[in-house]
């Protein structure tokens, strides 16, 4: 099936494929994959997007998480989206020779990604001493639960687990019964911040000639992540100002809703003036309590909005440049004038039948936008080849 983004002229920035003619940022590096679920998976893909060549060392039956979720001629959407642009392995590390095909992975890679609870690695016997023998310029990262030590070290970690420690799920319930997310949003950030944190590592290798141990907690992620909005008031000591659940800024219109955010008083003026309201601002400047005020004015908007249907305010409010934006379905979103401009999302082929969409990396360099890394592989599909390349290798380093 052709990708229509290709097919956008109007789009000034080239599009680097993923080949070496074009190489991305990584190109060159190389990744080992341990790891399983999202967090550790997401973080090689977005390596993969950035041009490192990553191997997906999967256990014998393959990775479990492949079975997981909404699935398409048996393929599972959310692992398929998390593992693309690897190559497949399947190595059993309870037997010495899966374990020593590894380490020869390993030797001559840059990256090792896990995401096992502290002490499995060691009784593996790829702790870190280990690790450090095999191959003293290796970027190890470990994404735990909690970290290395402490009382929760040991104990199982996901992402609503982690919502739940945080203070999240506590602050998104509503009429007092607590919520997770509506999706991994713990995970995701985890794995961003294990992208970044080796980059970072391998910035630090560049510097000083040796590898590290990242270790990667996920409940520091989500507490470093939240912080800085969700407790404000917390943010300095001594402060117990109760908590005040944002407001909500959808407002109804006559055929659906709109979102309306204006964040500084001359925003709010244009709102109400674009309305021939500007009469009500001076209602709400006479109010003392802002959240008052906040309902006050959202109260009217709702009132004023459902009159007309959400196009009609869309232009209506542009020219004032009012922060206005419609409440899209995914499938109008993936349609957005502005998503195709971006060319946001390609098609790639894929071994379920059908092509896989996905998302390209979001950042550009030097005007070019990296095209997504491949689908993901098949279990074991390109095992022969992986260990021809070791072979390879061994050959080359024999004096």
């Amino acid at each position: 099936m052709d990708d229509p983004l290709t097919s956008i002229s109007q789009s000034p920035l080239p599009v680097a494929a993923q080949d070496p003619q074009v190489a991305g940022p990584l190109a060159g590096i190389r990744v080992v994959d341990l790891s399983s679920y999202m967090t550790g998976p997401l973080t090689a893909t977005t390596l993969a997007d950035l041009g490192a060549a990553v191997i997906k060392v999967e256990p014998p039956g393959g990775d479990g998480f492949r079975g997981f979720g909404h699935k398409v001629n048996g393929w599972s959407a959310l692992w398929s989206s998390c593992n693309r642009g690897k190559r497949s392995i399947v190595l059993d590390l309870k037997q010495q020779a899966g374990l020593e095909t590894l380490k020869c992975l390993l030797a001559d890679a840059d990256v090792l990604v896990e995401n096992w609870r502290p002490h499995v690695a060691a009784s593996l016997g790829i702790g870190n001493a280990v690790l450090d023998t095999v191959n003293p310029r290796l970027v190890h990262l470990s994404i735990t639960g909690f970290g290395d030590s402490g009382p929760l070290a040991h104990a199982p970690a996901y992402d609503s687990l982690i919502q739940g420690y945080t203070g999240m799920a506590h602050l998104q319930g509503t009429e007092g019964a607590p919520a997770v997310a509506a999706y991994w949003v713990v995970d995701k950030v985890v794995a961003a911040f294990g992208a970044q944190s080796v980059l970072a590592a391998l910035v630090q290798r560049q510097r000083t000639g040796r590898g590290s141990h990242v270790s990667l907690p996920m409940l520091d992620v989500a507490a470093y992540f939240n912080f800085s909005d969700m407790a404000q008031h917390r943010t300095f000591v001594g402060d117990e100002t109760p908590w005040k659940t944002p407001f909500n800024p959808v407002v109804r219109t006559a055929d659906g809703h709109l979102i309306v955010t204006p964040v500084n008083g001359g925003q709010l003026s244009r709102t109400l003036k674009a309305l021939g309201r500007a009469d009500l601002k001076d209602r709400m400047l006479a109010m003392k309590d802002h959240g008052e005020m906040i309902d006050f004015f959202y109260r009217n908007l709702n009132e004023i909005l459902s009159t007309r249907p959400t196009a009609h305010w869309i232009a209506f409010f542009a020219p004032h440049d009012v922060p206005v934006a419609p409440v899209m379905s995914l499938e109008q979103h993936l349609v957005d004038p502005q998503v195709l401009h971006n060319r946001i999302y390609h098609e790639v082929p894929s071994p379920a039948g059908a092509p896989l969409r996905t998302p390209r990396y979001p950042a550009r360099f030097d005007g070019t936008l990296l095209a997504p890394a491949a689908a993901p592989p098949v279990v074991d599909a390109d095992a022969a080849r992986v260990r021809a390349e070791l072979s390879s290798t061994s050959s080359n380093r024999q004096p």
